[in-house]
């Protein structure tokens, strides 16, 4: 039972976070996995990097017009940029994954403008996850890391 509550509360925090930007994801899945078993840490990472990748696909929507975004000026800078980054269509995959692994750009705004940008969306989900699974995995494996070294 406190494995399917952990599960659940890495669910929704990841949920929450990829909407919020304040709720900081890794935090969280970072304490999930401290308190998780080490046969509870892959599930953790795939459930992160699951729940972000469909939050991400909502701002993805929205970028793309399928959903409607408040006309103000991060929006209009935000299409702005995307506009340019169309132009480099090319590397965009670069950045999606750099983003998705390391946070810069921020995962957030590249997957508003990955839609704004008309991204494949098969592309920009196997991106992203791909990115997010790594991240995920790296930082479900560092509480263990860290017992492993102080012992």
């Amino acid at each position: 039972m406190a494995m399917a509550n952990l599960c659940f509360t890495t669910f929704v925090g990841c949920l929450i976070g990829s909407f919020i930007p304040l709720v900081n994801t890794e935090l969280v899945v970072l304490a999930a996995a401290a308190a998780a078993p080490p046969a509870l840490l892959a599930p953790l990472a795939l459930i992160a990097a699951a729940t972000q990748m469909a939050a991400k696909s909502i701002l993805y929507c929205a970028g793309g017009g399928m959903l409607r975004l408040p006309v103000n000026r991060w929006t209009r800078r935000l299409h702005g940029a995307a506009d340019a980054g169309s132009r480099l269509r090319n590397g965009s995959g670069l950045v999606l994954f750099g983003s998705a692994l390391a946070g810069i750009p921020p995962f957030y705004l590249t997957s508003i403008a990955s839609g704004a940008m008309r991204f494949p969306f098969a592309r920009f989900v196997a991106i992203g996850f791909t990115g997010r699974m790594l991240r995920f995995s790296a930082l479900v494996g560092l509480p263990e890391a860290v017992k492993t070294v102080l012992q």
